[in-house]
């Protein structure tokens, strides 16, 4: 078995001052090689600590970080900044240099690492291709879209041809037509270049549209994590559930006996279960919510039920729906 790219083991990071702050508490996580991995919190959860440690600009108070079998605690300074050039980096406010235009922002880290100036330029210029800015080589950044920006930003953090890509809500400042664009090149650079891709983001639309893997952080610790799928489908610490069921308002709309979530996917997708259910124990069910999303290129579906007040008759109805192979749970209401 390949070992993982990035082994996160036990790590701990308190900040000192007028009050103790434990930001992060024990964290263990393994990313493989060429992974897509989510990291996914509410405010405060720790999330953005967790990936300026894993880099080394925030040093863990314990713990260790291997970077592709390196453990980062043991390089000395100038080995540490070359270990960098390994890990691009973007940000949610892009950080551009707005007094240098698109090629020179892209040209700057490669410029820091000491590259020759004929491969400064040649890999600038295939750069722009890559991130579709090709027309915009001599642009200012007070010139472009947020997400001309951050395609700015993903040239640059790839420029020194890193094994890691960390984003740090990289998506967050921008409107969702353009969200998913930046996804889409995400995954694209993945497929095309292999570089593995770490997100760090407060949204699980996010996470379902581009990751294979996740990790649930919850006050700095992990609270659950696998494969997007099966969290999705079956979350079970109630970090996972906050982030993955709707809102409390939603669930509360409808008055009557048990919630239920049920989960399906496939060609169960497109079955008309509700029509199906209701006929078969000739009972009305509300929909409290509903939805159908693709992860990792396979449709989900997803649905909230009112079940009816007679606790015997919804009990048979659960198991009805389990005969069908469904993701069946009870959930129950609860407030943002």
């Amino acid at each position: 078995m390949e070992t993982p790219i990035i082994q996160l083991q036990n790590l701990s990071k308190t900040y000192m001052g007028a009050n103790e702050v434990n930001a992060l508490c024990g964290v263990s996580i393994n990313i493989n090689r060429g992974d897509i991995f989510g990291i996914i919190g509410m405010s405060g959860a720790g999330k953005s600590t967790l990936v300026r440690c894993i880099n080394f600009l925030e040093k863990p108070t314990t713990g260790t970080v291997i970077i592709d079998g390196e453990d980062l605690s043991q390089l000395s300074e100038k080995d540490l900044r070359k270990k960098r050039q390994e890990m691009g980096m973007i940000f949610q406010q892009f950080n551009l240099l707005m007094q240098s235009n698109v090629m020179q922002n892209i040209h700057f880290p490669m410029e820091i690492a000491g590259f020759p100036k004929d491969k400064i330029k040649e890999r600038t210029a295939e750069l722009l291709e890559i991130v579709g800015l090709a027309d915009k080589a001599n642009a200012y950044p007070a010139q472009l879209s947020g997400g001309q920006k951050q395609r700015v930003a993903i040239a640059r953090a790839l420029a020194t041809s890193p094994k890691l890509m960390l984003c740090d809500e990289a998506t967050s400042a921008l409107d969702p037509t353009t969200t998913r664009s930046i996804l889409s090149l995400l995954k694209d650079i993945n497929n095309r270049l292999g570089i593995t891709i770490v997100i760090i983001t407060h949204e699980m639309a996010v996470i379902e549209e581009i990751c294979s893997h996740v990790a649930i952080i919850d006050n700095g610790l992990i609270a659950e994590m696998g494969p997007v799928g099966e969290i999705f489908s079956r979350p079970k610490s109630a970090a996972a559930q906050k982030l993955v069921f709707p809102t409390g308002k939603k669930m509360a709309e409808a008055a009557g006996g048990k919630l239920c979530r049920v989960v399906f996917d496939g060609s169960a997708t497109y079955q008309p279960i509700i029509s199906t259910i209701a006929l078969e124990f000739r009972a009305q069910i509300n929909i409290i919510y509903a939805n159908v999303k693709e992860i990792e290129g396979k449709s989900f579906g997803e649905m909230v039920l009112r079940l009816p007040p007679d606790e015997q008759l919804s009990e048979k109805m659960i198991r009805y729906l389990r005969a069908l192979d469904l993701t069946v749970e009870e959930v129950s209401d609860y407030a943002d």
